[in-house]
């Protein structure tokens, strides 16, 4: 039993030498906080919704067209349904935010 003890505070303590290095690389990790919160997305989803029944294609405005025509086929594709969920994503927020203002 007490080798026991002492094997697993052996092996601690060299886990903890093994690793020594790899604490100080946490420690002064610069992390980077990503919001899915894309206000100028959200505006601009706002102005669609404001000007709907001008509005044919939607999407068309939402999407970057310089960033699309650079896409090969499967990545325009990818874009565009990444673009169809943030819209209705943000489409649901707004009106969410509507109702709890009434």
């Amino acid at each position: 039993m007490k080798s026991d003890a002492l094997k697993t505070l052996a092996l601690r303590a060299k886990n903890r030498l093994l690793n020594k290095g790899l604490r100080d690389t946490y420690s002064n990790a610069n992390i980077k906080i990503i919001n899915n919160k894309d206000e100028e997305f959200v505006d601009k989803v706002r102005q669609v919704l404001d000007k709907e029944d001008a509005m044919t294609n939607p999407l068309k405005y939402l999407m970057d067209e310089s960033r699309l025509l650079k896409l090969d086929p499967m990545a325009r594709e990818r874009y565009l349904l990444e673009t169809i969920e943030r819209y209705q994503s943000a489409k649901r927020a707004i009106e969410k935010e509507k109702q709890i203002s009434l």
